[in-house]
């Protein structure tokens, strides 16, 4: 039973030992000089860029798959939102100053 165990253990760990090809994804293990590991880093972020300002175009502001729902939501939001700020500067709560902060912080 035990010779069983460990024999498994020892088939296991011989496969983990073992790297499969892949295991030094892109260009090799990285044990080169100090620019050759910055490439691949600025290789990998410029990909990972890429794909954030595609998806960006896709589906942020004016996107071609955004949902209208969200921009119409979004727009009866920041109302409300003004319509209490202007409610609160006329009631005295808050300073002009603070409706102006308060109202350029809405506005983005």
């Amino acid at each position: 039973m035990i010779e069983t165990i460990s024999s498994i253990f020892s088939f296991i760990s011989g496969k983990y030992e073992a790297n499969p090809h892949w295991d030094h994804w892109p260009f090799g293990p990285g044990y080169g000089d100090f620019w050759a590991s910055i490439t691949k880093m600025l290789f990998v972020a410029a990909i990972l860029g890429v794909i954030i300002i595609f998806l960006r175009v896709l589906f942020g502001p004016n996107g071609k798959f955004r949902d209208p729902d969200l921009d119409r939501e979004a727009a009866e939001m920041r109302e409300k939102a003004l319509a209490q700020l202007e409610e609160d500067l006329k009631s005295g709560k808050i300073s002009e100053i603070d409706y102006k902060f308060k109202k350029k912080r809405i506005m983005l």
